[in-house]
C-alpha cells in the first residue's frame, strides 16, 4: 500500500509539472508569436509611410530595397529581423517593384514576384500572409493606385523553431529534475503515513494479544463449569469475573485513548485552576501510597491556571501518579512539583526505583509499549503514558521523562492562561 501511494504521489506531481511547464511554454510560444508578427506588421507599417513620403513613388524608388537598418521612420530604425520591400499597383494592374529584392531574387524571377504582388493586391483583406513564399503584406490604398508592403517571415519560422527546441530540451530536462525530486519528496511525504501504518499494525496485533489472554481464562474457566457442574464453580466465576473486568480496563482505555486522539473531536476548553486539581489528585492517591508503605511528598505553587479540560487533566495526572506508584519500590518515596517557567505550568512526579533504560526513553509513550521487563508485571497494559501523551498534545504542551539521582521523573509543560 505504501508503494502504491507512493507511485501516486509521484505521478500526481509529474503530471502537475508537465501541466504547468506545457501551460508556460504555450504562453511563452504564443506571446513571441504575436509580438514577432505585431513587430513585422509595425515594420510594414513603416516602409509604406516612408514610400508615401518619397517625392513620387515612381520618380524615387526606395534605397536598396530598405534594408535593415537603412530607413527609418520617425527616428525608429528597423531591427534587422525583416526584410521589407514595396510596390504599387496602379489602376491598370501594373506593377512597379522597387529597384532591388534581393532576399528575393535569388529564388524568384520579376515576373513570379509581381505575381505575388498582384496576388496580395488582390485579397480582400488588408493585410495577409502568402505561405507559399514566406510573406507578410499590408497594403494601402492611394487614389487609383494600390500601394502594398512585403516582409520576410522566414526568420520567425526559424527563430519559433529554435524557441521550440530549446523549450522541449528545458521542458524535460525540468521534468527529469522534477522526476528525481519528487521521488524524494514521495519518500518524506508518505513518511508519517507508513509510520502511522506500522503503528496501526501493531497496535491491532498488541491489542489482539492483550485480549486473547483475558478471552482464553474465561473460555477455559467456562468450560470447567460446563464439565464440572456438580462443584461448586464459585472459583473458576471468579476467575471470569476478574478476567472480564480486565478486559472491561483495557476497554476503557482504548477507547480513551481514541477520544484523545481523534482529531475531529475538540474538548471542552476553560480556564482551570490547575493547582487545585494537582492539590486535589494528591489527596485522591495519599491514601493508597501510604498503604502501599511509599511515602509522598509535594510542592504545589498556588494559583497557576491554564486553559484546558478539567477531567483530562485529571486523567493525566491520575495516569501520572498511578505510575509513579507502581514503579517505586516498598519503601520508596514519590515526589510532585507544580511551578511556573516563564509562561508555562511545569509539573514534575518524580519517584525512586529502577531507572528506565536510555534506549526505552523515546518509546515509552508509545501504545502497548513495555520495554523494561520489569515493567510488565504490575498488571497494566502499557495504554497509560500513550494517553498522557495525547492528552498533554491537545493541550499544546510538552511531556517527558528523564532518569537522573536514583529518580525517575516525568515532566509536563503546559501554557499557562494569558492574562
Amino acid at each position: 500500500m505504501i508503494q502504491k501511494l507512493r507511485r501516486k504521489f509521484v505521478a500526481v506531481v509529474m503530471g502537475v509539472a508537465a501541466f504547468l511547464l506545457l501551460a508556460v511554454f504555450v504562453i511563452l510560444l504564443v506571446t513571441t508569436q504575436t509580438g514577432m508578427e505585431r513587430q513585422g506588421m509595425d515594420m510594414l507599417g513603416s516602409a509604406l509611410d516612408s514610400a508615401l513620403r518619397k517625392d513620387g513613388f515612381f520618380k524615387q524608388a526606395v534605397p536598396d530595397g530598405l534594408l535593415p537598418g537603412e530607413a527609418e521612420n520617425n527616428g525608429r530604425k528597423w531591427n534587422g529581423r525583416f526584410n521589407v520591400f514595396t510596390a504599387l499597383v496602379d489602376g491598370g494592374g501594373n506593377v512597379i517593384v522597387q529597384a532591388k529584392v534581393s532576399f528575393l531574387q535569388e529564388e524568384l524571377d520579376s515576373e513570379a514576384i509581381e505575381e505575388l504582388v498582384r496576388t496580395a493586391a488582390a485579397s480582400s483583406s488588408y493585410s495577409g500572409v502568402l505561405p507559399a513564399s514566406h510573406l507578410r503584406y499590408l497594403k494601402r490604398d492611394v487614389g487609383n493606385s494600390m500601394i502594398v508592403a512585403f516582409a520576410d517571415t522566414s526568420g520567425e519560422a526559424s527563430a519559433m523553431a529554435e524557441l521550440i527546441k530549446n523549450s522541449l530540451i528545458v521542458g524535460l530536462a525540468t521534468l527529469l529534475v522534477f522526476f528525481g525530486a519528487s521521488l524524494l519528496l514521495a519518500r518524506w511525504a508518505v513518511r508519517p503515513v507508513e509510520k502511522a501504518w506500522q503503528q496501526q499494525k501493531q497496535f491491532v496485533g498488541d491489542a489482539s494479544h492483550e485480549l486473547k489472554t483475558p478471552l482464553t481464562v474465561i473460555l477455559s474457566n467456562a468450560d470447567m463449569i460446563l464439565s464440572h457442574p456438580e462443584e461448586q464453580p464459585r472459583r473458576w466465576a471468579e476467575n471470569i469475573k476478574a478476567e472480564s473486568v480486565r478486559m472491561k480496563h483495557l476497554t476503557e482505555e482504548l477507547l480513551s485513548l481514541t477520544r484523545s486522539e481523534d482529531a475531529q473531536r475538540k474538548p471542552v476548553l476553560q480556564r482551570v485552576d490547575f493547582s487545585y486539581l494537582v492539590t486535589d489528585s494528591i489527596l485522591l492517591f495519599d491514601a493508597s501510597v501510604f498503604e502501599s508503605g511509599k511515602a509522598l511528598s509535594y510542592d504545589v505553587e498556588e494559583e497557576i491556571h491554564v486553559v484546558g479540560d478539567a477531567p483530562a487533566l485529571s486523567q493525566l495526572l491520575e495516569i501520572l501518579l498511578d505510575n509513579a506508584v507502581k514503579y517505586s519500590p516498598e519503601g520508596g518515596t514519590i515526589a510532585l512539583r507544580l511551578e511556573t517557567a516563564g509562561r508555562n505550568a511545569k509539573l514534575s512526579v518524580s519517584n525512586t526505583g529502577q531507572p528506565i533504560p536510555e534506549q526505552d526513553l523515546p518509546h515509552i509513550f508509545e501504545r502497548f509499549y513495555r520495554g523494561d521487563p520489569s515493567r510488565q508485571s504490575t498488571g497494566g497494559h502499557g495504554l497509560g503514558l500513550a494517553i498522557a501523551r495525547s492528552i498533554v498534545e491537545v493541550h499544546k504542551g510538552k511531556i517527558w521523562a528523564e532518569c537522573r539521582n536514583g529518580l525517575v521523573i516525568f515532566t509536563v509543560s503546559l501554557p499557562c492562561e494569558k492574562k
